[in-house]
């Protein structure tokens, strides 16, 4: 495998290599031996770029929440400001998202005992259900939202149960298909709206529904 001579581009690619390892073998199995051999490069190149294993980890830590809040972001810019459509791109629905949660399991256990990941967590966690309440506070505003609604606690509660069922998914993806991941989380948005200002991807007549 021909070696990057960009010196990001080197380590994207050793970062790319250790999502992979990761979500297939766990933290605790990958070790910077490994990725250097699945690269194609020698543990000194990666060592170049990695002081050591921690310093790696915590840096793939960060690659993989950028990336899904890159995606996320742009979700909800392609949509116009969806509320399930935003949710729909944190929800394991496809290999991508299911692997970027194995991941995620993987550090929150990290997490317990290392605060460097702890924070990198709790930050995630602020980040995602500040955009989610932005939106539920943006429909407000635009009189979609019913006003008895706790924004605050609704935006947290639609989080906890992503993650909840995110969990199970990896665990038991069988019992999880698509559709069953959506109808969970369309029953806990739909409570949330005006019955006349009901997103057209919400409203169970409508085949056009965010996949």
């Amino acid at each position: 495998m021909p070696i990057p001579a960009d010196h990001h581009a080197r380590r994207a690619q050793v970062v790319a290599v250790a999502l992979r390892l990761i979500a297939r073998a766990g933290l605790d199995a990958v070790t910077v031996r490994d990725v250097a051999a699945e690269a194609g490069f020698s543990t000194a190149i990666v060592s170049h770029y990695f002081h050591n294993k921690k310093e790696l980890l915590h840096l793939t830590y960060l690659a993989t929440i950028e990336r899904s809040t890159q995606r996320w972001e742009a979700t909800l810019t392609s949509s116009g400001g969806d509320l399930r459509a935003y949710l729909a791109g944190i929800m394991p629905l496809d290999e991508e998202r299911l692997e970027e949660w194995k991941i995620w399991l993987a550090f929150w256990a990290k997490a317990a005992t290392d605060e460097s990941i702890a924070v990198v967590q709790r930050d995630c966690v602020l980040l995602a259900r500040s955009r989610i309440l932005d939106l539920l506070n943006d429909h407000y505003e635009k009189g979609a939202i019913r006003p008895e609604i706790d924004r605050p606690h609704a935006a947290r509660h639609l989080l906890a149960l992503i993650t909840g069922m995110a969990v199970q998914v990896m665990f038991d993806a069988e019992d999880w298909p698509n559709s069953r991941q959506h109808e969970l989380v369309d029953t806990a948005l739909r409570v949330l709206y005006r019955p006349s200002r009901m997103p057209p991807s919400l409203r169970t007549d409508d085949q056009s529904a965010v996949a």
